[in-house]
Parts: C-alpha cells; sequence; structure tokens
C-alpha cells in the first residue's frame, strides 16, 4: 500500500512518520556504518565527522614528530637543561637537609608531630598571655 504524502501528513501524527522514517533508513547500509562509528569512535557522529577526527589525530601526530626532531637535533636545548636539572636537584637536596634537621632539632619524627608541636607552643603562649591580661 503506498500512499501520498497528503494522505501521510493527514493520517499518520508526526512521532510515527518520525517512528516509520528511521525504520526507514535502519535498512540502509550508511545507516549501520554510521552506528558503527558512533559506537566505536570517540568524538564521531557519521564517516564525514570519523574523517575530521582522523585529520585531526594525523595533524597531532606530525606535530609531535616535528617537535621531537626539533628536540632532538637541537643539542643546545638538552645541554642548557642539564643545569637546571642540577640546580633543582640541588635545591631538593638542601630540603630534605633542612627537613632532617627541622626533625633532629624538635626530636620529632615526622610533619604532623612537628605541627602538633607548633600548636601546643601556640596554645601555651595564649594561655600565658591571657593569664597575664588577668
Amino acid at each position: 500500500m503506498i500512499f501520498t504524502k497528503r494522505e501521510i501528513d493527514e493520517h499518520y501524527p508526526l512521532a510515527e512518520r518520525l517512528r516509520l522514517e528511521k525504520a526507514k533508513s535502519q535498512n540502509s547500509v550508511i545507516y549501520w556504518i554510521n552506528e558503527l562509528v558512533r559506537n566505536q569512535v570517540r568524538g564521531a557522529e557519521d564517516v564525514t565527522s570519523l574523517i575530521e577526527v582522523t585529520k585531526d589525530l594525523i595533524a597531532q601526530v606530525e606535530a609531535l614528530y616535528a617537535e621531537k626532531e626539533n628536540s632532538a637535533s637541537d643539542e643546545t636545548t638538552i645541554q642548557s637543561n642539564l643545569p637546571e636539572a642540577e640546580l633543582l636537584e640541588n635545591q631538593l637536596v638542601s630540603l630534605y637537609e633542612e627537613k632532617e634537621l627541622l626533625f633532629s632539632k624538635t626530636k620529632t619524627n615526622s610533619m604532623e608531630e612537628v605541627i602538633a608541636l607548633i600548636q601546643g607552643m601556640e596554645e601555651q603562649l595564649n594561655s600565658m598571655y591571657s593569664e597575664y591580661e588577668t
């Protein structure tokens, strides 16, 4: 049974027409390819968007390779990073030495104990001030 467009518009509600259109489109190979792309590739809804996503990924990979080649060929960059790394290492060693000195001077084993010690001293100081004021 074949209906004219006017008969369909008059006799079938919009929701029913949309359901029929979807059922008709599901018979298409393109529909199922787009469904596969939509379910398998994040960021892609159909074949066209899959091509765009692929182009973007290729551009990103090419940019990464170009950046890697530039950094590998530029040995001055690598050599200039060595003093910075040594400086950071020296700073880190210095911080650990200060931490160990703090632990040995306060006879504590962790930063939590140091904080508790400082809070206890603060409470004692506050109580001394409150006793002095009264």
